[in-house]
């Protein structure tokens, strides 16, 4: 959640990197105006978090940029450029489950303004659906394969025609990353992963950028035009890029800032009797900490032909989660904050009734033994005698890796992992690696991407309210291949891929029915190890009204309704 949250392949692409000031519109200062500073550690890449998703992108996007609709804190979604949100009861969406195709039709307001004066239009959904798809100069979005065309039914109508069943689709161009750009600005023959009205963007939202000085502040001003009469109650927002987080408490305690994105858990807990700086945390937890296996050896990546030594047998991967004290690790290391999680369903709307796993160092060197790996030799390092999965005489030792970025934490986490696992005979060395590196593409020498690696631990979890396309991502046979997905740990399993293609449906009940068959294949395979949650919160000053954070979404998703007091 911290740092760089790159959980998606990053296309590699040249921001065009322009110093910007004056953009739009500038107001003048005054005594009244209403102002708030927000602080971020570094420069948003850019405008447009589908193709860079730092977190800071979608920030800033928030601020000036509408998408079709949104999510709110609770997982309800809302309409923002639509009028209403097109369903099966009213007649928008048509589908036919049994052929696998639907079509949706979207009804646009007809009162939003780019902040040139120009209309919000179908064109406008249009010409960003062309760009995302064009193969050269395009991006990815998900659900985007399933759609077969966009087609205008008038100025503020427009039809989306699938040959799928896709039960996202009304988050596809909205939520926490897709925004609608406008046909009349955006310059297509940079494309979409490379244009410069990402970095100087046409606003449409509650505030229009004024300036941006790379690596100091980006200064946005209140949108006279803005759709939402009255809103948004601040005349002027200030981001402020500060590198030090010890920086940013003070900045929060001396009142000299208002909010802080993404706090830490030793942030929190150092703010929490401040008497000028409340927590906005979020209803539910999004970010779940967990430790991926490699089934295949490493340095490769097919599991059959050249399966891991050591983590392709189950009752190993069963021993390391009940040697694993998640309790302690919240207790020490995330000050309480952290919560255990055991499987992916353990938010609305899809929760599965799975039983925590037990802590138990003795199971665990029990079902060590069973699998045939024991110490014969009294140095504390279990070998292989009679194991399934390597030569006889084999070290049980292993390369355990996290990422730079989160810090201390996770750096304490990974050490007492690797002491806790020690103790039952098996080693691990320890290696930090900067985020960049260990989810490159395979062909920039992404450790993931390459399975160059044994086991890593980290923190990711599904935005919005559907977990279909994470869990093709990361669980999916097809998504095994490098680069093609997230499956690093080239997991396969026939039946789990079948229920996948079964939640492709528009009926909740047998969603939620498949989603928990999900969940007791996962639990029963255990291709990785979830731990627990870390916390989504935004420390913000007690001044600034209406903050809410969530998991659906960056803080700045509702701030045309924030006021001050």
């Amino acid at each position: 959640m911290y740092g760089s949250k790159v959980t998606s392949l990053v296309f590699v692409v040249l921001l065009i990197a322009v110093s910007l000031s004056g953009c739009r519109q500038n107001v003048p200062a005054s005594s009244d105006q209403k102002s708030i500073t927000i602080i971020i550690p570094e420069d948003p890449p850019s405008f447009n978090p589908v193709i860079t998703d730092t977190g800071y992108d979608s920030l800033v996007m928030e601020l000036v940029m509408l998408g079709l609709s949104d999510i709110d804190a609770e997982g309800r979604v809302f309409p923002e450029l639509a009028a209403e949100l097109p369903t099966v009861e009213n007649g928008d969406v048509v589908a036919d489950e049994a052929a696998g195709a639907m079509s949706v039709t979207w009804k646009m307001r007809k009162d939003v303004q780019w902040a040139d004066g120009k209309p919000v239009t179908a064109n406008d959904v249009i010409f960003t659906y062309e760009s995302i798809v064009n193969p050269e100069t395009g991006g990815w979005i998900a659900g985007i394969d399933y759609i077969d065309s966009v087609e205008k039914v008038d100025d503020y109508s427009f039809n989306i025609n699938y040959n799928s069943i896709y039960p996202g689709y009304l988050t596809q161009f909205g939520g926490e990353q897709v925004v609608i750009w406008p046909a009349h600005y955006c310059d297509a023959t940079q494309g979409f992963a490379a244009w410069e009205c990402a970095r100087k963007p046409l606003s449409n939202g509650p505030f229009i950028l004024s300036e941006w000085v790379t690596g100091d502040h980006m200064t946005f001003v209140r949108n006279e035009n803005y759709f939402e009469k009255g809103k948004p109650g601040i005349d002027m927002v200030t981001v402020r890029i500060v590198p030090d987080q010890s920086v940013r408490k003070t900045m929060l305690i001396n009142g000299d800032a208002d909010l802080d994105m993404w706090t830490t858990e030793q942030m929190i807990h150092d703010l929490k009797d401040q008497p000028n700086v409340e927590v906005s945390l979020s209803p539910y937890n999004r970010w779940v900490m967990r430790i991926f296996f490699n089934l295949a050896a490493k340095g490769t990546t097919d599991p059959v032909a050249t399966p891991h030594p050591i983590l392709s047998d189950l009752r190993v991967r069963q021993a390391i989660r009940a040697a694993i004290d998640v309790d302690t690790i919240s207790k020490e290391f995330f000050l309480d904050y952290a919560k255990p999680a055991w499987t992916e369903f353990f938010r609305p709307p899809y929760e599965c009734n799975i039983p925590r796993p037990k802590y138990d160092p003795a199971a665990a060197s029990a079902l060590l033994d069973e699998a045939g790996w024991k110490d014969t030799d009294g140095d504390g390092v279990r070998e292989c005698r009679g194991c399934e999965t390597a030569e006889e005489g084999y070290k049980m030792e292993m390369e355990f890796i996290t990422y730079a970025e989160y810090g201390e934490p996770l750096e304490l986490t990974q050490q007492l992992i690797a002491e806790a696992l020690g103790k039952i005979g098996i080693k691990l060395n320890l290696t930090v690696v900067e985020g960049s590196v260990l989810w490159a593409a395979s062909t920039d020498g992404g450790i993931e991407q390459s399975g160059n690696f044994d086991m890593d631990i980290w923190d990711d979890g599904y935005a919005g309210v559907d977990p279909t396309d994470f869990l093709w991502g990361y669980y999916a046979t097809d998504a095994a291949v490098p680069d093609a997905g997230y499956n690093y740990g080239r997991w396969s399993n026939e039946k789990f891929d079948t229920l996948l293609g079964e939640v492709y449906t528009l009926d909740e009940e047998v969603r939620k029915q498949k989603f928990c068959e999900m969940a007791e294949v996962l639990e029963a395979e255990l291709p990785d190890l979830l731990l627990f949650t870390a916390t989504n919160g935004d420390a913000h000053s007690v001044r600034l009204q209406g903050v809410q954070s969530s998991t659906n979404d960056l803080v700045t998703w509702n701030s045309a309704d924030w006021t001050l007091k």
